[in-house]
């Protein structure tokens, strides 16, 4: 068996190990294979370091080989004392998933080869924004989310081709492409494709059954 040294507490007979639900759900099934999550299964990531944990999603997807979905993201504030507050906005976030038929062409004519990080004109056809709510979305709220930042772009990009020879040994970081990155903002390609609806009641029909309405559960996109 593969453990963590981190994992370990205590010294000979009696030394216990701490593991996550689902290895724990894992290994108590009866069955020859390795927990899902485990190293012997090739998928254990250990720690990630903060050149990449730091990424926000849209900088992510700048630097990413493949695109096989789209994200929609619906932000509404949850009510508080029978009020929505969009203060409340940025707590957490769910979602589900859901097929259909995407574009591929037209996402793939924004991809240049080995050429990194992608345009930010891809960001447009990855992601699309809906804010539900009274009023103005709060500018600053954008940032938390979907904010780039140019630098750390390029040291994710630099680091990823410096220890990751399979999928970005080939890459050449542009750069012509960063220049098209914001130094720290939320890019124009993002902000061109929010959409606001005042139709709150949409809220309640949607988030029954999935999304909590109670109002220590914070707010949630």
């Amino acid at each position: 068996m593969l453990l963590d040294r981190r994992a370990l507490e205590g010294i000979g007979a009696e030394t216990t190990v701490a593991v996550c639900q689902s290895c724990e759900e894992d290994m108590r099934r009866q069955s020859d294979k390795p927990p899902r999550y485990s190293l012997a299964n090739e998928l254990w990531i250990g720690d990630r370091l903060w050149v990449l944990q730091q990424l926000t999603f849209p900088e992510q997807l700048l630097i990413a080989h493949l695109y096989p979905r789209v994200y929609v993201f619906k932000l509404f504030p949850k009510r508080s004392g029978g009020v929505r507050d969009v203060s409340g906005l940025q707590s957490a976030m769910r979602g589900n998933v859901t097929t259909f038929d995407q574009n591929m062409p037209a996402i793939g004519s924004m991809v240049d080869g080995n050429l990194m990080p992608r345009r930010p004109a891809i960001l447009a056809s990855l992601i699309t924004i809906t804010f539900i709510g009274v009023g103005r979305l709060p500018t600053n709220w954008l940032r938390t989310t979907f904010r780039v930042r140019r630098e750390a772009v390029r040291d994710a990009l630099v680091w990823l081709r410096s220890n990751n020879p399979k999928y970005y040994g080939c890459i050449q970081i542009s750069e012509e492409h960063l220049a098209y990155l914001p130094m720290d903002d939320v890019p124009i390609e993002i902000v061109s494709v929010i959409r606001q609806s005042d139709d709150t009641g949409i809220i309640d029909q949607e988030a029954e059954g999935y999304v909590p309405q109670d109002d220590d559960e914070g707010g949630f996109m």
